[in-house]
């Protein structure tokens, strides 16, 4: 019965260890391709307008999650952060953010692919205006 025990433990953790992140799973910032698809540079959007987050990460290795932010452009003051920690080769993000700006400011989308477990990672970014 003791080694039953020991047995199916063992089992358990080299299970539990074939499923998690290894360092060789990485790949480099070239291998990944981000493409913001909305919204586009220099867009403008009016108050209380939703504006669509829509972009696509490819890479040709396990790419370890993604982050989205927008941020004011004058201060770097963030008013939206979204992510994700999932381990695939593509993702497709649709969010959106709901235009609260009470004055015009020119924003800041940025898409962020996590490439690996030691905060390696790479980015696209878009300009875009808020209207009051």
């Amino acid at each position: 019965m003791r080694f039953s025990i020991f047995s199916y433990g063992f089992l358990g953790i080299c299970l539990m260890m074939n499923g998690s992140c290894h360092k060789h799973d990485s790949v480099g910032e070239g291998d990944v391709t981000i493409e913001i698809i909305s919204p586009r540079e220099g867009q403008q959007f009016h108050s209380g307008e939703q504006v669509p987050i829509r972009a696509n990460i490819t890479s040709s290795a396990t790419l370890h999650g993604w982050a989205i932010e927008i941020r004011k452009k004058s201060d770097g003051q963030v008013l939206f952060v979204e992510d994700a920690h999932d381990h695939k080769k593509s993702f497709t993000l649709e969010k959106s953010w709901k235009n609260t700006m009470t004055e015009h400011t020119d924003l800041i989308l940025e898409v962020f692919a996590q490439i690996d477990h030691d905060g390696k990672k790479t980015s696209r970014r878009v300009t875009f205006h808020a209207h009051p």
